[in-house]
């Protein structure tokens, strides 16, 4: 299945039916990328003036609030809990001509304002399907998969959900392909990865000499393999290779590498990819991976692991390496890294230009608004 990029569009009209803009409700969520991806959205849609947009965000936590301060009340309760209550912005009224959203579960509570005559064209923007998320539980949640009765009503929400939605927009074809073995038909799957600006994203010039520079990005530092590329590190020699680090988690200092904690889109964070030579993600689990972008846009090739939709990013011994989420399998990658060092910027130059073709927020962003579009048309016929 194809990405959808601009240019593949599919037409789309600009207005309803009274010949102003489409009003748009965008139900964004902020949870670990998310944030990136719906911010960068944010700034490219506002000022299109196909529809007049309006945003809305499930954060799950509202620091001082009342289902905050209730004792005894699990935290991961009170989470889920304020998702719903911040998921009401679907039932707002007067209703939106359409809906984005990326919500999932939370929306469960309020699928009835998608019945007879209050049903308004919605898309469901997704990075995996409630199959995959339990494949990877134990890696993203540190539990054991769903099953029994836990199993068979978050199936019957997600199957709800799905019947509730227009058009359904994967961020890759991993997520697509979960989707159609499902039963979910072709016709209503549009692949559509996210982006970022390539203003901002942009290419250096490097020495290529002295120790090749490392670089990880990864507020999940576990997840994103960070442990696993620290050990392969330290088991290279020390005067080959230096490693910065960025992460939202703690982590034990360690002799040689450099430790951030630089905000998503930060000048801190793009200095940071200028400055590096090699983008190292050695993911054990991951749907995709903006910060990846974020590299490939930066002119850099890229060290993944070659889990989920990765394989849309990284294109073997082209832009990068793919490796299984190993020290193993890492440290051959690093070496052929260093051995192949004056290839590197060619490598670099193919991912600027993957991430031109296919990752440019501008561009993606109005992918998506073609799509909202066609929603409504869809709807109206």
């Amino acid at each position: 299945m194809p990405l959808m990029t601009p240019e593949t569009p599919r037409e789309a009209r600009s207005e309803d039916r009274s010949g102003s803009a489409a009003r748009v409700l965008f139900l964004g969520i902020t949870y670990a990328g998310w944030r990136t991806r719906v911010s960068n959205l944010e700034s490219q849609v506002r000022d299109d003036p196909r529809i007049a947009a309006a945003f809305r965000q499930i954060t799950g936590w509202r620091e001082g609030g009342v289902l905050e301060r209730l004792p005894l009340l699990p935290r991961n309760l009170t989470g889920r809990a304020r998702a719903v209550l911040e998921a009401a912005a679907v039932v707002q009224w007067p209703r939106p001509d359409a809906i984005w959203t990326a919500a999932g579960a939370a929306l469960t509570p309020y699928l009835w304002s998608q019945l007879g005559r209050l049903r308004r064209p919605m898309v469901l923007d997704l990075d995996w399907t409630l199959a995959q998320q339990e494949e990877w539980a134990p890696v993203y949640y540190r539990r054991q998969p769903k099953r029994g009765v836990r199993w068979s009503v978050a199936r019957l929400q997600e199957r709800a959900l799905w019947r509730s939605v227009t058009l359904l927009t994967p961020m890759s074809r991993w997520a697509a392909e979960s989707l159609e073995r499902q039963g979910v038909d072709r016709s209503r799957i549009r692949i559509i990865p996210p982006g970022v600006d390539l203003t901002q994203w942009r290419p250096t010039a490097k020495l290529n000499e002295g120790r090749l520079r490392l670089l990880f990005v990864g507020g999940d530092f576990w997840r994103k393999g960070g442990d696993l590329l620290i050990e392969a590190v330290r088991a290279l020699p020390r005067s080959e290779y230096e490693l910065d680090v960025v992460t939202q988690t703690t982590v034990e200092p360690v002799e040689g590498v450099r430790f951030h904690r630089a905000e998503a889109n930060s000048p801190e964070l793009r200095r940071l990819y200028a400055k590096a030579d090699l983008f190292v993600m050695p993911s054990r689990a991951d749907c995709l991976g903006i910060a990846t972008i974020e590299a490939m846009a930066s002119g850099l090739p890229v060290i993944a692991g070659d889990v989920g939709g990765v394989r849309d990013l990284v294109s073997e011994s082209e832009t990068g390496w793919l490796v299984q989420p190993t020290v193993d399998s890492l440290v051959p990658a690093l070496e052929a890294a260093r051995r192949e060092r004056s290839t590197l910027p060619m490598m670099g130059r193919r991912a600027r230009a993957r991430a031109e073709e296919r990752f440019d927020a501008r561009k993606n962003a109005a992918a998506v608004i073609d799509v909202i579009l066609e929603s409504i048309e869809l709807h109206r016929s």
